[in-house]
């Protein structure tokens, strides 16, 4: 039990990332299809650029923003950064990142407070980028949405709002109390920052208690699982595909 308290208690707090950096910006590599994707830092003029800006654009324009809300955003995104990591082969990228940026657009957002990093869906760089923007920001779903204030995390919107994107970001930036989603895989990465692989082994009935009301499929700590093995992790991994198999009965 006392694993678990501290465990809730390092979730909860705000975590501090140290600038990391890669030299080349809106680098475009090929996948295993030979499909292009960007890889590494990007800029909005990169993904404004074919093909990614027929994507980008499109749902740029097509979003309305909630004005009344980002006006409110106004003044709690003063002075806070923000960092995006997307794939631009990712659904769920496409939809969101051009929605994020038209609200940015709307509030008036210096675009050098912004940080833009595009990973990779190649398994030997699953979710991550040349330069290794990604090392400890606990980057496995994307997009990833993160507000930092002086270098610290005050918190991220995972793949997709819970209520909007406005909304979300506001209750972040404003220091609200705001809940992601994909807890479970929040958890198991908080633990494993600060416990010993084999202390996790020994909790691992209980651990699977504590992350079942917080997982809703066997596909959310897959994905984690597949981060944890592409990063040379696979003592963790082997520990996410068990919890799994504990939660969804079947899954390998």
């Amino acid at each position: 039990m006392t694993l678990f308290c501290y465990i809730f208690f390092c979730i909860s707090c705000h975590r501090h990332f140290t600038p990391r950096g890669s030299a080349t910006s809106n680098l475009e590599v090929r996948d295993h299809n030979g499909n292009p994707q960007l890889l590494g830092k990007a800029t909005r003029a990169g993904l404004q650029q074919p093909p990614y800006g027929d994507w980008f654009n499109r749902n740029y324009d097509a979003y309305a923003v909630d004005t009344a809300t980002a006006q409110q955003l106004r003044t709690t995104l003063s002075g806070k950064r923000l960092l995006i990591f997307l794939g631009t082969w990712c659904g769920d990228s496409k939809r969101e990142v051009p929605r994020f940026m038209k609200i940015l657009d709307w509030c008036g957002i210096d675009s050098a407070s912004v940080e833009i990093v595009t990973v990779s869906n190649m398994d030997s760089l699953y979710k991550q980028s040349p330069g290794h923007e990604e090392i400890g920001r606990d980057i496995f779903r994307v997009p990833d949405f993160i507000v930092l204030d002086h270098g610290q995390e005050m918190g991220r919107i995972v793949e997709s709002p819970v209520s909007s994107l406005e909304k979300d970001l506001l209750s972040i930036a404003s220091g609200t109390s705001y809940t992601p989603h994909y807890q479970g895989g929040a958890l198991l990465a908080a633990i494993f920052h600060h416990e010993k692989v084999g202390n996790v082994k020994k909790h691992l009935p209980e651990l699977t208690e504590k992350l079942r009301p917080l997982v809703s499929s066997a596909g959310e700590l897959s994905s984690y699982a597949r981060v944890l093995q592409s990063t040379g992790q696979p003592e963790k991994a082997d520990i996410v595909k068990e919890l799994n198999a504990r939660l969804f009965p079947g899954t390998k």
